[in-house]
């Protein structure tokens, strides 16, 4: 492993240990909720069919099956939420927030390459990212069944593949703001704030005329549909969510190497 990611690694591991059990404990209580909510299954089912349709979009169908609970209540909620929150944040201080502390001057003074050293700290976002999506699989997957979220493992895997996916994009975005700009506040806001933008059209983009293709446009629409946990795996969304975030990093690199950065 190269030097630079095993310390920006070190450096992540509290924050990575921090969110991990955030996101295991998001997981677990909705695990053991469960059994309750199954329970009402016929009155929840009913109150869900009332809904709006950009809340039933994000929700999905059948929100009382193992699969439908998951989606709604870890996948499209507060999963994506935490998981991007930890991204972008990490992003916008991977080579931003070090500019601000003047701490990438000293780093540049070594041989590194400019561009190598965005390299390897979107290697270490990618590494940290998918630790967390990792986790969250094998809580899923441990911890699920006994409270009877019976889940097919290979659509627990893919549906863990594009939440990986998505929280990597958007990571990267941040990284790539944080490159062209040199401000941490700025990586973040726009990276977030693209986020809400696209979770929003994502969900009421199908439910207005004429706009529908306009879903298209969003990332988590890639993410979402079709349902992983129900259908599996599907090569366009991936290689649709892997190509906005390899995109994100050419920009990164690109405008880092080119920018003035004694301005």
């Amino acid at each position: 492993m190269r030097p630079l990611i095993r310390v920006s690694l070190s450096a992540q591991r509290r924050a990575v240990i921090g969110w991990g059990i955030g996101l295991a404990a998001v997981a677990l209580t909705y695990a053991a909720i469960y059994p309750s909510i199954k329970q009402s299954a016929a009155d929840l089912d009913t109150y869900m069919q009332n809904l709006p349709d950009a809340l039933r979009s994000i929700i999905g169908t059948d929100y009382t099956s193992p699969a439908g609970y998951l989606r709604a209540e870890l996948f499209a909620l507060l999963g994506p939420v935490l998981l991007l929150v930890y991204g972008i944040g990490a992003g916008g201080k991977a080579i931003a927030g070090e500019e601000e502390a003047r701490s990438l001057d000293l780093l540049l003074t070594t041989p590194i390459p400019r561009g190598r050293v965005v390299v390897d700290k979107a290697i270490t976002l990618a590494l940290t990212v998918l630790a967390l999506s990792v986790l969250v699989f094998v809580v899923v997957i441990a911890l699920g069944p006994p409270f009877g979220l019976d889940v097919a493992i290979a659509n627990v895997a893919a549906m863990c593949l594009m939440f990986f996916l998505l929280g990597l994009a958007f990571a990267w975005f941040a990284l790539a703001v944080g490159c062209a700009t040199g401000r941490r506040a700025w990586a973040s806001a726009v990276a977030g704030g693209v986020a809400v933008v696209t979770y929003v059209l994502n969900a009421i983009a199908p439910t207005i005329s004429g706009l529908s293709w306009a879903q298209t446009l969003s990332p988590f629409r890639w993410y979402l549909e079709p349902d992983p946990l129900v259908t599996g795996i599907h090569t366009e969304n991936v290689l649709v969510l892997a190509a906005v975030a390899l995109v994100c990093l050419v920009v990164a690199v690109w405008t880092f190497r080119r920018r003035d950065l004694a301005a």
